[in-house]
């Protein structure tokens, strides 16, 4: 049995950061990281573009996604593997109604963001093409982007092991006193174990006690764009707005290259989808293309906010995101030698190096008092079923 001082149980966002910063701390550390597809395991970072920016509508998200941010140069360098693009980063919301709240506290951070100007919806179709309401009110955050997950991943892990960090590569599906079974019948074992295993941390029993969170059968829209279209939309930053006699936001990338060698455009956001209370139900919900309903509404408002828009096939696809109680991630000692690490509210992508650093720190021993938050990262529980 191999003994370790850490052992990182789920090597995605948080879980990958989280074991680079223990290993480049001159800890031993073993991250435990199945393959995709490994044993039935899905993960929502699976995807090509994630939105990135330091202008937020809560003042401790900013913090963590501009910590994050500031980071990006450094882990791309070291790595090797280029994370980052720089394409600027838009939000737009109504001054008005019951959103009104949500508008002020984007703006309000967007005031103390270096290189971002707070404009109308008016300028802003003007410069970029887009149809957000005229009298919305818009943040321009020049420094904003888009990262790719799986890239992030690949260098937090690069970097993880480059410190001496070793990956196992398998699911776990026990963990109890230091001790960390995985599938294939190994064991490892660690006088700490940090579970960072993001969507499936309320299913797969490897905490004592069942995080509150809902995990959300979320659908996302994706449009082909030809190569005109898409040198055409070239200057495109990111979005974040509410469409007209809508309750939410919305959320798009500008055209990407995805894996299939198409270059999309993706759009997402809903308040309500249906719960995913299992594994089975949420490798059932991964394995399918999500809601055609959900994806006409949000393909008919990525038409009106890119008017003219030219698209060469569209599609649906299923994705999942992970509410907590709080509103924030879990990030606390739970056992002599247990720590969570969970919890990503939708944004664990861009704030996934932020997380990865504060698990860290907590999985030390640490305490986060003193890290410039106003929430404690504490986690709610509730008994096992």
């Amino acid at each position: 049995m191999d003994r370790f001082e850490f052992c990182v149980v789920g090597g995605g966002m948080m879980g990958s950061a989280c074991a680079r910063w223990l290993a480049e701390g001159g800890s031993s550390v073993v991250l435990v990281q199945p393959p995709e597809g490994e044993g039935g395991v899905v993960a929502s970072h699976w995807d090509a573009a994630r939105i990135t920016r330091r202008v937020a509508a809560d003042a401790d998200w900013a913090t963590l996604s501009r910590r994050s941010i500031d980071r990006y140069a450094d882990i791309a360098a070291r790595s090797g593997v280029e994370v980052f693009t720089p394409s600027g980063a838009v939000m737009a919301g109504p001054r008005t109604g019951p959103l009104a709240g949500w508008t002020e506290g984007f703006l309000s951070v967007a005031a103390a963001v270096p290189g971002t100007e707070v404009t109308n919806g008016r300028e802003a179709n003007a410069r970029f093409g887009f149809g957000l309401a005229p009298d919305d009110a818009v943040s321009v955050e020049a420094g904003g982007g888009w990262i790719a997950p799986r890239a992030m991943k690949a260098a937090q892990t690069r970097l993880a092991v480059a410190a001496g960090a070793v990956v196992a590569h398998g699911p776990a599906v026990a963990v109890a006193d230091g001790r960390v079974a995985l599938a294939d019948g190994s064991v490892v074992e660690a006088g700490q174990v940090v579970v960072a295993t993001g969507p499936h941390a309320g299913t797969d029993r490897l905490l004592p006690r069942r995080p509150a969170m809902t995990v959300w059968a979320r659908t996302i829209a994706l449009a082909r764009v030809p190569d005109e279209e898409a040198a055409r939309l070239a200057g495109m930053p990111t979005v974040i707005w509410v469409p007209e006699g809508w309750d939410h936001d919305l959320y798009m990338t500008p055209p990407v290259c995805y894996p299939d060698g198409g270059t999309w455009l993706k759009l997402g956001g809903q308040v309500d989808s249906p719960r995913l209370a299992s594994d089975a139900e949420m490798r059932d919900w991964y394995a399918g293309t999500g809601s055609a309903e959900v994806g006409d509404r949000l393909l008919a408002e990525m038409r009106a906010v890119l008017p003219g828009l030219a698209a060469a096939e569209t599609r649906t696809a299923a994705c999942a995101v992970v509410w907590t109680e709080t509103g924030f991630p879990y990030v606390e000692r739970i056992g002599e030698r247990l720590t969570a690490l969970v919890g990503g509210n939708g944004a664990a992508a861009k704030c996934g190096d932020e997380l990865g650093r504060l698990g860290a720190a907590v999985a030390r021993g640490g305490s986060l008092d003193g890290e410039g938050y106003a929430t404690d990262f504490a986690g709610r529980w509730a008994a096992r079923p």
